[in-house]
């Protein structure tokens, strides 16, 4: 299959797993089977837009984010593992615990300035 499928499957199966949701539940949110979702996140189907939008919905997340592209240098390939970890750590939080995180992100940078 192509490389966009493989690559909306991977993002679909990260932010499911960020939201600690297994295919079963996920496969229930979408009224599809998970073994369909399975494919899904293997890239071996090639879904609609539609169904794109409803996995984004369901995962509350931009459908935007499904089709990112992250071509980046392979010097830059060990920073996007972390920060995709960081991302999915992140999207478990409260907008509350993501305010107190964000705070004490700009705090360190400011001590790093000094």
């Amino acid at each position: 299959m192509s490389n966009i499928f493989l690559r909306v499957g991977k993002k679909v199966r990260l932010y499911r797993k960020a939201r600690k949701l297994t295919q079963e539940e996920l496969g229930e949110r979408l009224q599809i089977d998970y073994s369909y979702l399975g494919r899904i996140e293997r890239g071996e189907v090639n879904i609609t837009i539609e169904t794109l939008n409803k996995i984004a919905n369901a995962l509350n997340i931009a459908p935007s984010q499904l089709l990112e592209d992250d071509k980046h240098d392979s010097k830059d390939k060990s920073k996007t593992a972390i920060l995709e970890k960081i991302d999915t750590t992140l999207l478990s939080l409260s907008s509350k615990e993501l305010e107190v995180l964000h705070r004490l992100i700009k705090d360190a940078l400011v001590l790093k300035e000094i």
